[in-house]
Order: C-alpha cells, then structure tokens, then sequence
C-alpha cells in the first residue's frame, strides 16, 4: 500500500489543490499520496462532501480572513443542529453510534458530518500549514468515530479490504493531526 507511506511531495506532480495553492507545510506533514487523492471515497477529500468541504472553507477563509477556525467549526455543527460543547466524548460511545446507525441517519448524522469535519480540519492545514488547536480534539473524535468497527461495517459492508485501507488512513491521518 504505497499510499500511506511517507515520502509523496504533491507539489512535484501538481501546483493546485482544489484550485488552491496548497500551504508548503501541509505538504510536508501530509506527505501520504492518500491525503491528496481527490479521486478516493476513503481519502479525507475524495467524496462529494470532502470536496465541498475543503471548497466552502476555502471561500469562509477568504471572507472571514481573521475568523478564528473554531467559529468555522461551530458553524458546521449548527448546520447538524449540533452546539459545540455537545460534540463531545460521548458520540464515540458504541452505544451512542448504534443509535445513529439503528435509526437509519447514518449517513447524513455521522458519515456527512464526520467527513465535512475532516476536509474541514484538514482543510485549514493544506490553506494555512496548521491545524488550530482548539478545533483539533472535534477533528480527532470524528476520526475516531470512523475508526469504529460499526462505522466501517455501516459504511463498507463486507468489504474487508476497503474496511482495513479506511482503517489505516484513519491512523495516518490521527499522526498528521497530532504534527499539524
């Protein structure tokens, strides 16, 4: 699986991201061709919602150029009619995830919104090279959310592989937030 090891330089290969010039250090901290895949559902911008996630936070970032990321953050959250201090431990309880998927919200209460939180966090890191602190532990739950054995079965099915390649994306991702 060459895509999560390290050494991949998107800047060789490609000038733009999105129609965005990525930030030097991003590159440099993301260095797995998975994260810039933007052609794989699994990868943090290859869906729809990633896409649109990076693409909207771009657009905030040029209106609001001194609008902290966290504002940009519970803006997303209000749109799940979700307050920032509800996004918390508690959505990665089993129990809690269960609920979510045994309802059959899914994929627009978990999956939509864990994905947007993703590009979005990881959108700050390809446009400004960092990842604000104060919005990193809603990035690392929603990652974590993903990491669990009920959302990778919800989403993947049966698909062994697929499941295992998210899986290790996931992780890699966990290490670049921690860098970034």
């Amino acid at each position: 699986m060459d895509s999560v090891e390290r050494g991949y330089d998107y800047l060789e290969d490609n000038t733009l991201f999105y129609g965005e010039i990525p930030h030097r250090r991003a590159v440099e901290i993301a260095d797995y061709e998975f994260f810039w895949d933007n052609l794989n559902e699994l990868a943090p911008f290859g869906s729809e919602e990633g896409y649109i996630a990076f693409t909207e936070l771009a657009q905030w970032m040029r209106n609001n150029p001194r609008a902290p990321m966290i504002e940009y953050i519970k803006w997303v959250l209000e749109c799940w009619d979700i307050n920032f201090k509800d996004f918390d431990d508690s959505i990665i309880e089993p129990e809690n995830i269960c609920k979510i998927i045994n309802d059959l919200d899914f994929d627009e209460e978990l999956m939509m919104l864990d994905v947007t939180i993703i590009a979005s966090g990881f959108g700050q890191l390809v446009l400004k090279g960092r990842i604000d602190e104060n919005v990193k532990n809603v990035i690392h739950l929603s990652l974590l959310r993903q990491m669990n054995s009920y959302v990778l079965d919800a989403f993947l099915g049966a698909e062994e592989e697929m499941k295992y390649e998210r899986y290790l994306y996931l992780q890699k991702l966990l290490e670049i937030l921690e860098e970034a």
